[in-house]
């Protein structure tokens, strides 16, 4: 059963060696509109886990070969599976087994025979509490994102670039790495002309322009105004060069504001640095796109310079 299957209904495991067990607990909690998946054993647990997605787990302790505890530990200590919470549903009752069961992960343990409602009252509370862990995982995996991207055109900032890259070339001394330094040719004129805002709305398509011809692995950062660096991983200064050509083309046979009614053409000026042909570290890669960027708009801009 896929999570594709079940996307509306949460999924719910059922883990016991006991088939009469297995089908009250099916019956009961199907009924309350949940859908179930069944298992006999602690190893199909482990193996069946990534097939089912289950959203919750009623495990047994006592099954054959691996106990319901050494199963919870395993899922606990796989990212995969660690938020999954577990409810131990058993016949053991000692104190002592109830605390090893909190020891091995579980978050909640139900005696049998427990209650239809005591077990509904459970599988609600814990199957609501993975919900708005969930939602609360997402939220920050977005806010993460957002901090570490431009709003206008979608590329990384800054603070990326300079949190990320030198831990990448250091991590990679003997793979190449290009960088372009790019930026709008006259691009004053264009927002002159045509105001503020469609300058504006100007950088954010040259930023789609840019990610539809980037290679897969490499990525756009939004350095300033109208400035821009691309990263290449994996290119050496040749290919470096070759992409950027094929970006200055792109921009330069593209039309832009069609959606304001207007037709503007604006071209580039790049230049093209490569570790560790060029530069040894982060800052002198920047400063030495940096200064072939300056050599192509002093000889006539819409052109790709090489530092070389």
């Amino acid at each position: 059963m896929s999570k594709q299957e079940h996307s509306t209904n949460p999924v719910i495991l059922i883990a016991d060696d006991n088939q009469v067990i297995i089908q009250l607990l099916g019956e009961l909690l199907t009924q309350e509109g949940y859908q179930v998946a069944e298992v006999h054993d602690g190893k199909t647990v482990l193996e069946m886990l990534p097939s089912i997605e289950p959203d919750l787990i009623l495990l047994d302790v006592d099954m054959p070969g691996l106990s319901g505890f050494e199963v919870c530990r395993q899922l606990k200590q796989d990212p995969r599976s660690a938020d999954i919470p577990v409810l131990f549903v058993t016949s053991r009752n000692d104190k002592k087994d109830i605390l090893a069961g909190f020891a091995a992960g579980g978050q909640d343990y139900v005696i049998k025979p427990s209650t239809r409602a005591e077990l509904l009252a459970r599988v609600r509370t814990h199957l609501a509490l993975r919900l708005a862990q969930q939602k609360l995982k997402a939220s920050e995996a977005r806010y993460r994102e957002l901090s570490i991207r431009d709003d206008l055109t979608g590329f990384y900032n800054t603070r990326y670039l300079y949190q990320t890259l030198q831990g990448q070339l250091d991590m990679h001394r003997n793979m190449p790495l290009s960088v372009i330094f790019m930026d709008i040719d006259n691009f004053k004129y264009i927002v002159d002309t045509y105001g503020h805002l469609n300058g504006s709305r100007t950088i954010a398509e040259l930023a789609d322009v840019v990610l539809g011809v980037l290679p897969d692995g490499c990525y756009g950062v939004s350095y300033g105004g109208d400035e821009f660096v691309i990263v290449l991983a994996g290119h050496d200064h040749q290919q470096g060069l070759r992409v950027a050509e094929v970006i200055r083309a792109a921009i330069e046979k593209t039309s832009f504001l069609n959606n304001m009614d207007l037709s503007v053409h604006i071209t580039i000026s790049c230049g093209v640095a490569t570790f560790p042909h060029d530069a040894q570290n982060l800052t002198e890669l920047l400063a030495c796109a940096d200064h072939a960027l300056f050599a192509v708009k002093k000889q006539g801009k819409n052109a790709v310079g090489s530092f070389s």
